[in-house]
């Protein structure tokens, strides 16, 4: 199957204090999981399956993920990061729906240590993959089917300890039966109706200005950053407008382009309004603007020695850890890369 093309780089948007540099790591692995409600599903349903982890007492802030599933039994639909304890989107799911398999990597700040004493809510989840089980065609075959839905064992997780030291994982797959029993309760579209009730923007964020020589040659670019705890977001959209200069000349209107962080500017002069517009899977939209940059401030270039990495404008040891740990996620993925090339 194809996997990403390399991780993107990572931007974190706020500052994290922490002391996992210093933690005591346990040889126990920690325990990436599948769960749903049922123990069967019958054709037209639409059903949630969690991905979950079981620490074990480590601190892991970065995550290359890829489940396997079925894709001649059930049918992939959306994925969603709303209950995740995940906050930097690295790669978004991704789905290859030939070869039943989705796929992405995330990042968290400070690293996931595991859930907080008391807390009963859903903090150990991943994200939640949204399936679809399509409606049979009359048939003389069986009564019911058996689908299997696991990890595979290629993803990763990476400990915060500031050497990308990758954990110790062990997975757990899931299974569920697939029926036609019609005496199952009715069938309930769930995540439709999720949908159909988040009224909730996304999370406030901030617009940051930044270039390094490193990175699109030098030239201005931004980062930005949220999350939706209702659906999830579902995408990023960039506008640069300059009515008093180049939008008046060109008489070409302003208009909003699907966009990812971080993002290269088109005006390099710094004398556009920049707004950038959040959306969650419900179609709620939160937009934050920056103004003309270009007599506010003067935009220094991030130090060299760390040129090769994107740096927030607040970083803390928290954040630094969790940014190197995901590069050299992208840095062994492109070995493995490299590798299955040449002995193909």
């Amino acid at each position: 199957f194809k996997r990403i093309n390399g991780i993107k780089i990572v931007i974190f948007l706020f500052s994290v204090f922490g002391f996992s540099l210093f933690a005591f790591h346990s040889s126990k692995a920690a325990i990436l999981y599948l769960d749903h409600a049922l123990g069967e599903y019958r054709p037209g349903e639409i059903f949630t399956v969690n991905l979950r982890i079981d620490n074990e007492g480590e601190c892991l802030n970065a995550f290359e993920i890829y489940v396997k599933y079925p894709a001649d039994t059930i049918k992939f639909v959306d994925f969603s990061d709303g209950d995740s304890f995940l906050t930097l989107w690295v790669e978004r799911p991704k789905v290859d729906e030939e070869n039943g398999i989705i796929s992405f990597i995330a990042g968290i700040p400070g690293g996931y240590c595991g859930r907080l004493p008391g807390d009963i809510g859903p903090s150990n989840i991943l994200g939640g993959i949204i399936f679809r089980v399509p409606g049979f065609q009359v048939t003389s075959g069986p009564p019911a089917d058996y689908a299997r839905i696991e990890i595979m064992g290629i993803s990763q997780a990476l400990l915060s300890d500031g050497f990308g030291t990758p954990a110790k994982l062990s997975f757990q797959p899931t299974e569920f039966k697939i029926t036609r029993d019609d005496a199952l309760p009715p069938i309930t579209e769930e995540w439709y109706q999720r949908i159909q009730d988040d009224k909730t923007a996304p999370e406030p964020f901030l617009i940051e200005l930044r270039r390094d020589p490193e990175i699109f040659g030098g030239k201005f670019f931004i980062i930005f950053s949220t999350t939706d705890k209702q659906t999830g977001i579902d995408r990023f959209e960039v506008m640069e407008s300059d009515e008093l200069e180049r939008n008046r000349k060109t008489k070409k209107p302003a208009v909003w382009k699907r966009a990812e962080s971080p993002y290269l500017l088109e005006d390099q002069k710094l004398l556009s309004f920049i707004k950038v517009k959040a959306v969650d899977k419900a179609g709620n939209e939160r937009i934050v603007e920056l103004p003309p940059q270009a007599a506010v401030m003067k935009i220094a270039p991030i130090p060299r020695e760390r040129g090769k990495i994107i740096l927030a404008s607040l970083f803390s040891l928290g954040g630094l850890i969790a940014l190197v740990s995901a590069w050299r996620l992208k840095k062994r993925r492109g070995k493995r890369k490299n590798n299955e090339s040449t002995t193909s």
